[in-house]
C-alpha cells in the first residue's frame, strides 16, 4: 500500500509539473517567434523607407551625450546594414527593370528573379524570405524588398533547442527531488494507516473472546432447555460477526494492492430474506409485519 501510494504521489506530481514545463518552454518560444517576427516586419519597414546607401560618418558626440544610457536596441541605421535583402524594380506593365542583390551575398540574381517568380501578391513569405512591395511615385512601378529570414530562423531553432533540453533537464531533476522527498510526504499517511492497522488487529483479538463466549452460553441454553428460534438466532448472528471480523484481521494482514477481489453472482432476494429472517421474532413481539 505504501509503495503504491508513493507511485501515485510522484505520477501525479510529475504530471503537473510535466505540463507546467510544456506551457512555460511552448510560451518561450511562441513570444521568441512573436518578438522575432515584429522586429523583422520593422526591419523591412525601414528599409523601404529609407531606401538608398548609408554613408558610414562617425558622429560627433557633444559633452552632455557621454551622459546619455546606453540603449539596447540598435539603432536603424545599424540594423539596415546588418540586414540581408535584396530588390526587385518593375515598370509599370510589371516587367523587371533592375535587380540589386549588393546586400545578400547568398543570393545570385538568377535565384532573385525565380524566387520574384514565386509572389502572389504585394505582402507575403516566400522562400524563407519575407517581402512587401513599394510603389514608386507617380506610378510609374514598384520596387519589392525581400529580407531575408535565415537569421531569424536559425535563432528561433537555437532557442528552441536549448528550451527543450532546459526543460528536459529540469523535468530530470524535479523527478530526482520529488522521488527523494515522497518517501517524507506520505510518511504522515503511512504512519496512520499502520495504526488504523494495529487497531483492527487488537479490537478483532479483543472481540473473539465475547463472541466465544455468547456462543458457548447459546449451546448450553440448548441443553438445557433445547433448540429454539431464539438460541439459533444468536448462534446464526455471532457465527456472522465471528465472519466479519475475520475478514477484518485478513484486511488489516494483506496489503490493500495485493487483495484479489473475487465477483460473484449474487442473488439480492436471498440475501434480503436472510436479513429479514433475523428481524422477525422482534417484529412479532411488536406486533408488526413486514414483506
Amino acid at each position: 500500500m505504501i509503495k503504491t501510494l508513493q507511485k501515485k504521489f510522484i505520477l501525479t506530481a510529475m504530471t503537473a509539473i510535466t505540463f507546467l514545463i510544456i506551457a512555460l518552454v511552448g510560451g518561450i518560444n511562441v513570444f521568441n517567434i512573436n518578438s522575432i517576427t515584429k522586429q523583422s516586419r520593422r526591419t523591412l519597414d525601414f528599409l523601404m523607407e529609407s531606401e538608398g546607401p548609408i554613408e558610414l560618418v562617425p558622429p560627433e558626440i557633444s559633452p552632455t551625450e557621454n551622459n546619455r544610457k546606453i540603449s539596447l536596441i540598435p539603432p536603424k541605421e545599424d540594423r539596415k546594414q546588418a540586414a540581408l535583402y535584396f530588390k526587385v524594380s518593375e515598370d509599370g506593365s510589371g516587367k523587371i527593370t533592375s535587380i540589386d542583390v549588393s546586400r545578400i551575398p547568398s543570393v545570385s540574381e538568377e535565384k532573385a528573379k525565380e524566387i520574384y517568380s514565386t509572389i502572389t501578391g504585394s505582402e507575403g513569405r516566400t522562400c524563407k524570405f519575407m517581402y512587401r512591395a513599394k510603389v514608386l511615385p507617380d506610378n510609374i512601378g514598384r520596387e519589392i524588398f525581400f529580407l531575408s529570414l535565415s537569421v531569424q530562423n536559425y535563432s528561433v531553432i537555437r532557442v528552441a533547442i536549448q528550451s527543450f533540453f532546459a526543460g528536459v533537464v529540469c523535468w530530470g531533476l524535479m523527478l530526482l527531488l520529488i522521488i527523494l522527498l515522497s518517501r517524507k510526504a506520505i510518511r504522515p499517511i503511512a504512519e496512520n494507516f499502520e495504526k488504523q492497522k494495529q487497531f483492527v488487529t487488537d479490537a478483532g483479538h479483543e472481540i473473539k473472546t465475547p463472541l466465544a463466549i455468547i456462543m458457548a452460553n447459546a449451546e448450553a441454553l440448548e441443553l438445557h432447555n433445547g433448540e429454539s428460534k431464539w438460541t439459533q438466532n444468536i448462534k446464526n448472528q455471532t457465527l456472522r460477526l465471528n465472519g466479519l471480523m475475520q475478514n477484518l484481521l485478513l484486511l488489516a494482514k494483506t496489503d490493500g494492492s495485493e487483495a484479489k477481489i473475487k465477483k460473484e453472482n449474487i442473488d439480492l432476494s436471498v440475501i434480503a430474506a436472510e436479513t429479514a429472517e433475523s428481524f422477525t421474532e422482534s417484529a412479532k413481539q411488536r406486533r408488526l409485519t413486514f414483506e
